[in-house]
């Protein structure tokens, strides 16, 4: 496996195909486009154009999901808020790592021995989609973090329309980045 790199353009850091959702992107795009370089520029730098290498959303992420998944589960317990919050972390852990060790094997069995890490991505979100289809219907105080998940989803949706409609303007910042 190959990675792309961009040697000493610290601008590089606002490439959009190093990040993975279209949020993140868009976002991107405009510190790249908009973003003048700073004078503390380090001497040497070496970046990743990998959809993946960006930490602090990938973080973003998992800590939304997580959150996410915590409220469902602590509506579910049968105990009030303070408590239910307090053992709805731990379990919430595992609900979501219960589809990647049973659904992640079949995966694995039926494409192979490639980076499935997408699959197993859609398959999480799919579910988080399903719960919280589930939760949105209910008068439990979980229904606004249902409401939250689908205001982040309609947010990254126009991203994706915007960053679509912009493809070439995206594009060329990236290739006058890398030159």
């Amino acid at each position: 496996m190959t990675m792309n790199v961009v040697i000493d353009r610290p601008e590089a850091r606002w490439l959009p195909s190093r990040h993975r959702f279209a949020l993140a992107r868009l976002i991107a795009y405009i510190r790249l486009r908009f973003d003048r370089p700073s004078a503390a520029q380090p001497e040497h730098l070496i970046l990743p154009i990998d959809r993946d290498q960006t930490a602090a959303e990938m973080n973003c992420v998992a800590v939304w999901v997580l959150a996410t998944t915590t409220c469902y589960v602590a509506a579910s317990l049968p105990f009030r808020l303070p408590l239910s919050l307090v053992l709805a972390i731990p379990l919430a852990a595992i609900v979501i790592h219960l589809p990647v060790v049973t659904i992640g094997p079949l995966v694995r069995l039926v494409m192979g021995d490639g980076n499935n890490i997408g699959i197993l991505s859609v398959i999480t979100m799919g579910l988080l989609l399903i719960a919280s289809s589930y939760a949105v219907t209910t008068t439990s105080w979980a229904r606004f973090a249902a409401w939250l998940f689908f205001g982040v989803l309609a947010v990254n949706c126009a991203a994706a329309v915007i960053l679509w409609l912009l493809r070439g303007a995206v594009r060329a910042g990236e290739e006058q980045c890398v030159r």
